[in-house]
């Protein structure tokens, strides 16, 4: 009966509203809030080259001498010509820069991507 009677007070209170030509309520839409960023590229030629998931956008896609190194706000993907590597960025302990040339990725599961 208490559903029954807030229902009823809702469905009047926008009739009245209507009638008014006022809307008490607006639907937004989430990518209408956060629009898409589009990614930071080493290269104006380069991609993503990976498919986004759902609600992850790619912020910097760049090259390294025999890979495509891309991260968004839920990885770090590393596209190597015979594989590929996925790090999700919650994983990651420690990053490290050595010889100016390797990248040493440290996760909490204690595996090292090199």
């Amino acid at each position: 009966f208490l559903v029954t009677l807030r229902l009823s007070y809702k469905r009047a209170l926008l009739s009245v509203q209507e009638e008014e030509g006022q809307q008490s309520l607006e639907c937004i839409q989430a990518n209408q809030i956060f629009p898409k960023k589009s990614p930071v590229l080493e290269e104006e030629n380069m991609q993503v080259p990976f498919p986004e998931l759902h609600g992850e956008f790619t912020e910097y896609v760049g090259r390294a001498e025999d890979a495509i190194i891309a991260m968004s706000n839920y990885r770090l993907h590393i596209k190597f010509k015979e594989s590929v590597v996925n790090v999700p960025l919650q994983l990651i302990e420690c990053v490290e820069c050595r010889d100016m040339f390797q990248l040493h990725v440290t996760c909490k599961d204690c595996k090292v991507v090199r």
